[in-house]
């Protein structure tokens, strides 16, 4: 690969993991603070704290005791700033001019540090969560993500919503939230990348600088994701919409398991691009959807892989049909090579597109590094997907498309009686 980059990893004295990528070729630099707490380290009784303080880390710390503030100085400098929380971890970054390095790790570090969690802040911040969490019930294209994960783990945080039940997120506390923060804002959980246009002993100095009185305290624990599975299992979601919206698809392999690289090159061939086998069979062949694709997900001690459309709401049973067929095909016939090549091709390319942002090296590198304590480089994935064979494909899509093991999520104009046609469907 072109543009070969060097990433270093520094274990500071309090326990902080830096990574920092020198980028040549940009003028940015972005400057991630990973904190691995997310959706599925939580009590059930706090379900949805992660997301709630992500959101309260903006709303105000002792430096600069309001959000208008916050805000002020990153649009004076003409930063992109943002955050996330995901089942695993939550992440908050900074894409500044590279010249902005000092001041994007001052602000992150005030958050991360110095929050005030004021309790009318966290009244009106909790009206926002419970309005975001009305989107995207409102949005069947996103919810029924959520109850498909709830059918992959019924009985684990794994399988409950990042965002949370809104009876939760309105009963939380500022003391919840100063006792999460003790609890999983510490050294142990945190890992900071800096990538970009930087001088690496410089960066390394001021991350040290501004990060030196984070907490101590034990790193997160979550209870394992274990799939028991022996039948499959149907979820119906009713909603009077024009489309139906469906996710159907397997438990998988977790980010140490090194059948993953087979893995992704099968996502690929099933609904990778726009000339993948769902892609031509479900939309160009038989017209049923806009858009369909195929995704794998990895956590720490398990994994998805899936199939999703929006779908024609009189071609149901044909839609759903044709995604068994091609998953059927996919463990029963072997891929040409040609189509494993142009796979692996296309997955190289997409790639090296990644690699010429420094926010996407970033979260990439971080990523690595919070689901396997380790930095896989762009070279070492690159090499590991092209030695991926035919075989090695045809024997992951036989070992993960059980009818057994099937996962099958849907929301629209359906009633409960609809339950029994649909999970008649689901045979590979």
């Amino acid at each position: 690969m072109k543009n070969k980059l060097t990433y270093h990893k520094t274990t500071l004295a309090n326990g902080i993991q830096v990574i920092t990528v020198p980028m040549k070729n940009t003028s940015t630099v972005s400057s991630i603070v990973f904190v691995k707490t997310g959706s599925r380290h939580e009590h059930q009784k706090e379900s949805g704290i992660s997301h709630v303080l992500e959101h309260m880390l903006f709303q105000g710390t002792k430096k600069r005791p309001d959000k208008t503030t916050l805000k002020r100085e990153l649009d004076r400098i003409g930063a992109q700033s943002n955050a996330g929380t995901s089942q695993d971890y939550t992440m908050y970054y900074i894409k500044a001019d590279a010249k902005h390095l000092e001041l994007s790790l001052d602000i992150l570090s005030d958050m991360y540090c110095n929050p005030l969690f004021r309790k009318e802040a966290l009244e009106k911040e909790r009206r926002v969560v419970v309005e975001e969490i009305h989107m995207y019930t409102d949005t069947p294209q996103r919810q029924v993500w959520d109850n498909f994960y709830h059918l992959l783990h019924p009985n684990n945080s794994l399988g409950r919503s990042i965002a949370g039940p809104i009876k939760t997120v309105l009963a939380l506390k500022q003391k919840d939230l100063f006792s999460y923060l003790t609890r999983a804002y510490v050294a142990k959980n945190t890992v900071i990348v800096i990538a970009g246009n930087i001088n690496e002993r410089r960066a390394i100095e001021k991350v040290k600088k501004h990060f030196k009185g984070v907490r101590k305290g034990k790193a997160s624990v979550c209870e394992p994701a274990i799939s028991l599975q022996k039948d499959a299992r149907t979820h119906v979601a009713y909603k009077k919409i024009d489309q139906a919206h469906l996710v159907v698809g397997t438990v998988a392999y977790s980010a140490l398991d090194k059948r993953r690289y087979a893995l992704d090159v099968l996502v690929a061939i099933l609904g990778g691009y726009s000339s993948s086998r769902l892609v031509v069979s479900v939309r160009d062949n038989l017209g049923l959807a806009y858009y369909v694709g195929a995704d794998a997900s990895y956590h720490e001690d398990t994994g998805a892989l899936c199939a999703y459309a929006g779908i024609n709401l009189s071609n149901i049973d044909l839609g759903i049909t044709a995604i068994m067929k091609e998953f059927k095909k996919a463990k029963t016939k072997l891929i040409p090579q040609k189509e494993i090549d142009d796979a692996k091709s296309h997955i190289e390319g997409a790639f090296s597109l990644r690699l010429e942002a420094s926010d996407s090296v970033a979260v990439g590198a971080g990523w690595s590094e919070l689901m396997t304590k380790s930095i896989e480089t762009p070279e070492e994935y690159v090499k590991n997907i092209k030695k991926v064979s035919a075989i090695d494909v045809r024997e992951v899509a036989k070992d993960i498309f059980k009818t057994e093991k099937l996962n099958f999520a849907i929301i629209g104009p359906f009633r409960e009686k609809d339950k029994k046609r649909f999970h008649s469907l689901l045979h590979i």
